[in-house]
């Protein structure tokens, strides 16, 4: 309720400021000098338009993002996955670590390193952009990269969405989108629920998003954002190899007896405030606030977990002549604390005959302070008008405190870790030869800190002796784009060298440990080609292809007597192949259809155990229908159409406790339809 409430008095305060009157001008001016379009961009960010969004079933974006080169979305279930970029981020047990999410330029990825992508509402989403490996020092040059979400940019329309599908799966969602003076306000809302393939896998999901975007005069620029999501997801758990082959649809034992689930409600608030001076600078400076209250019975314990954020990000860019030439600086620093509690109590779930959880006796407590800082500065200048650099530095340091509440079983693990600053350069350049082929090369360098879980030893204490992860990149790229526009190719190639790869050791069922694995190499190719051609005058035809081979291994890795250098890293796909073809007809047909193909990845560091081969094939059919005000969507599309089994995810290094099979396996999803329809009303 005391949410509710104040859900009502952000809204007002919006609605009443939108009132004042301020300046008739409509778009601030970003960039008042005259300058060429950068090369560069096209070859750090790879981007997803908010058609491509909304092409699946607008439930998760694993689909979506597996088209990316480089990038691979795992997706244990709807709301256990992880993210890696270009093997990045593969070593992390359940969620996605090792890269940084931002939202309207405002970080979404917590103090703790954590993102969560599946908490956004998809019918939210404009665009979606990534970059791969620490190429951006304003993003915090991250060692797997970035992911950018943009919102929506609706104006004054009326909306809803209803969707079902296989596993007794619905959805339902409005948005209205309205102008009122200098202000334009957004506001989505979104449910999702699903029983799910697996045993003890229902999923519950609601969602609430409101934008506003206003114009105080023709200086002053001021946005706001907030996102509500309250979850309650049951958790079917990984699988040994018995039963992912005769058995893929139940649940882990113990997680089924205990109904094992996850819940909690979180709250993101975000204000961001753009100033243009007259001079060509902008000044851009966002506030953001998170809380989350969870809740979470597991076989071994029971988590009762509380979490509030702040954050503030501040940016300052100048652009200037410089021999008559355009230079664009920019100056600035991130800062993020959390503040954390957590208490571990018994479950006594085997005292009783049915299936749920009983909360016992408290067993552990704690409170955790977790900040992050980086500072950053860059500079893009174009020497001429097809040869053009950017430079940058990022400066990054983490801080960790935590305070042992539990003192009754004697051990006291309070105790603080900080890791040192640490300076990482980025070097970009691009050529622009005639016949509109481009060239690109990059010299980055980036971080990896460990989360607070990581940091701990096998007692509970801080590790000084765990080191962030450092990777040096170079990449060279190029890219061709026919003269009329209608065939776009891009190539390229990448090492990354990583020196202290985190990787995490169980030892005990519930219990991870975090140590540096030596030195890793990823290289690799990344191939990718659009098409987009009129056949006649009434169809058009889109096509992509996407092609990328990795090869991901140890240079220097012992740990207890075990020489896994020259192997393969885990849970890392040795090939990522991508086909696809959009075909419309009038306009207000479609016919979608993709594959991938994607090949076999090591599921431990001895790579002695391999996932096999697998290919996916989707289809969507599309309508769309207009009259009067109102354009209607109506999408059926299919999933895993030729039925195959794989593994959707895995858990790399599994090992079985009590003489049980190690669970390595999360099965994908069998074939599955979904049907959706969308409404819009222009007011």
């Amino acid at each position: 309720m005391k949410l509710f409430v104040g859900f009502l008095i952000i809204l007002s305060s919006f609605q009443v400021f939108s009132q004042v009157k301020v300046s008739d001008t409509t778009q601030l001016e970003t960039v008042t000098l005259k300058t060429t379009p950068s090369q560069l961009s096209n070859f750090i960010t790879t981007s997803v338009s908010s058609e491509d969004i909304q092409s699946n079933n607008s439930v998760i974006l694993t689909p979506i993002l597996n088209q990316i080169p480089g990038v691979s979305m795992q997706q244990g279930t709807l709301n256990t996955n992880r993210i890696t970029i270009r093997g990045i981020g593969a070593r992390s047990q359940f969620s996605t670590n090792r890269l940084k999410l931002y939202i309207n330029d405002v970080p979404l990825t917590n103090a703790n390193g954590i993102s969560v992508l599946e908490d956004i509402d998809l019918n939210s989403l404009g665009q979606l952009s990534v970059i791969k490996g620490p190429k951006s020092s304003v993003l915090g040059a991250n060692l797997g990269g970035n992911i950018i979400l943009k919102t929506q940019n609706k104006e004054n329309t009326v909306g809803a969405m209803a969707g079902i599908g296989s596993y007794d799966r619905y959805q339902l969602g409005f948005n209205v989108a309205e102008n009122l003076g200098q202000t334009q306000l957004q506001a989505y809302a979104n449910h999702i629920q699903s029983h799910e393939y697996r045993d003890n896998a229902d999923y519950e999901r609601q969602n609430f998003t409101l934008l506003s975007d206003t114009e105080l005069n023709s200086s002053w620029h001021w946005q706001n954002l907030m996102i509500f999501t309250r979850l309650k997801a049951f958790i079917p758990s990984s699988l040994s190899l018995t039963d992912f082959k005769n058995n893929p649809q139940k649940a882990a034992d113990n997680w089924n007896a205990a109904a094992g689930f996850e819940s909690y409600d979180k709250l993101f608030l975000a204000t961001t405030l753009n100033h243009k001076f007259k001079n060509s600078t902008q000044w851009i400076t966002s506030v953001s606030f998170n809380l989350r209250d969870a809740y979470e019975p597991r076989p071994f314990d029971i988590l009762d977990e509380k979490e509030i954020g702040l954050g503030l990000r501040s940016r300052l860019q100048h652009n200037f002549l410089w021999n008559a030439k355009p230079i664009i600086t920019q100056i600035g620093f991130e800062w993020q604390t959390d503040w954390y509690e957590a208490q571990n109590f018994d479950n006594l779930f085997r005292n009783t005959p049915e299936r749920g959880s009983i909360q016992g006796d408290l067993v552990n407590a704690f409170d955790q302070n977790r900040m992050r800082f980086n500072a950053f500065l860059t500079a893009n200048y174009n020497f001429t008008e097809r040869f053009e650099v950017s430079a940058g530095l990022n400066l990054n340091f983490a801080y960790y405190e935590t305070d042992d509440q539990f003192l009754d079983d004697g051990l006291n693990q309070s105790g603080d870790l900080q890791y040192d600053p640490k300076l990482l350069p980025n070097l970009n350049f691009s050529y622009n030869f005639k016949n509109n082929f481009d060239v690109f090369a990059n010299y980055s360098m980036g971080i990896a800190t460990p989360s607070i879980d990581e940091s701990l030893d096998d007692e509970g204490f801080f590790n000084p002796n765990l080191q962030p992860s450092f990777g040096h990149n170079f990449e060279i790229g190029s890219r061709w784009i026919s003269a009329i526009k209608t065939v776009d190719i891009q190539l390229n190639l990448f090492r990354m060298y990583v020196e202290d790869l985190i990787v995490a050791r169980r030892i005990e069922e519930d219990r991870f440990v975090g140590i540096n694995a030596g030195k890793t190499q990823h290289t690799g190719v990344e191939f990718s080609a659009k098409i987009q051609k009129s056949l006649s005058e009434n169809f058009k035809l889109k096509a992509f292809a996407n092609v990328v081979f990795n090869d991901f291994e140890f240079t220097d890795f012992v740990e207890n007597d075990e020489d896994f250098s020259g192997n393969q890293i885990p849970a890392i796909p040795e090939y990522d192949l991508n086909f696809g073809f959009q075909l419309f007809y009038k306009q207000n047909w479609s016919f979608r259809l993709n594959t991938e193909w994607v090949g076999r990845m090591p599921l431990n560091d001895a790579n002695t155990l391999y996932t096999k081969t697998y290919e996916l094939v989707n289809l969507n059919f599309g309508h769309q229908v207009q009259w009067f005000n109102t354009q209607t969507q109506f999408s059926f599309g299919l999933n895993n159409v030729l039925d195959k089994d794989y593994a959707a995810s895995v858990l790399p290094n599994a090992v079985g406790f009590g003489g049980a099979e190690p669970r390595y396996f999360y099965p994908g999803m069998p074939r599955q339809f979904y049907f959706k329809v969308l409404v819009d009303y222009e007011l």
